[in-house]
């Protein structure tokens, strides 16, 4: 059996990770103030919302249970789409950036042009919220599958333990660096793990700086800001397609 893990149709963009970054980051601000407390990238956030609300008895706890199990069916159903998408020989990255484009485009349709969300239990925002989920589902399965050696853009626990990892591993590489006669081997060894410390790096600051854009720009424009997260992917799949055409 082929290991899609192994495979990418073109050289990786290198802005292309923190972008996508970026957007997690947009989108869970946005869903977390436009439906009231919801993660939809960050999962983890998601169970631990919905514990606290079921130990209060908040009944709006749904809408949180419901996102888990959407971000998981798209999960599921992008890693199934990869499959066919190899088997067939068509590019899978470009096809699953498109797939993300449009579950975030559905997604700020229905907060431009839907009524306005009132509650936690409004079922047009839980909706919302699972169109949302399954968009950063499919985000995270496509990094997993199509970006070998990229850290996750919408998990930040497990980035900020591997940035810790990371710069302790270009502190000995660079200490071993000094002591040597800087020979290919030494070079390339601190090469390639300041590399990865840069991509980590990347990836946590693009978050950060996507969360924080997206409480400006609902703050200032409402829902009409969730755009931003759909124009961003969907040039990211016009890149992507661009560069595996001229590969």
């Amino acid at each position: 059996m082929t290991d899609i893990t192994m495979q990418r149709e073109a050289p990786l963009p290198k802005a292309m990770p923190m972008l996508l970054s970026f957007v997690a980051g947009y989108v869970d601000s946005y869903t977390y103030l436009a439906l009231f407390g919801l993660f939809a990238a960050q999962v983890t956030g998601s169970f631990v919302i919905a514990g606290a609300e079921l130990v209060t008895h908040d009944y709006s706890v749904a809408g949180k249970l419901l996102a888990i199990v959407a971000f998981l069916v798209a999960a599921a159903i992008t890693a199934a789409l990869i499959h066919l998408a190899r088997n067939s020989g068509s590019a899978a990255l470009p096809l699953m950036l498109a797939l993300e484009a449009a579950l975030l485009a559905i997604f700020a349709a229905m907060l431009l042009f839907g009524p306005a969300i009132k509650n936690a239990n409004d079922w047009h925002g839980i909706v919302a919220g699972l169109v949302a989920a399954s968009a950063m589902g499919a985000q995270s399965v496509l990094v997993r599958l199509l970006m070998k050696g990229i850290p996750q853009t919408n998990v930040m626990t497990g980035n900020m333990t591997q940035l810790g990892i990371a710069t302790t591993e270009l502190i000995l590489a660079w200490r071993r660096f000094a002591r040597s006669r800087h020979g290919a081997a030494e070079i390339r060894e601190f090469n390639e793990v300041r590399a990865q410390l840069l991509t980590v790096l990347s990836v946590a600051v693009g978050f950060l700086v996507g969360a924080a854009a997206g409480a400006v720009a609902f703050a200032t424009t409402s829902v009409r800001g969730a755009l931003l997260a759909v124009a961003v992917v969907a040039a990211l799949a016009l890149w992507a397609l661009y560069r595996e055409k001229h590969a």
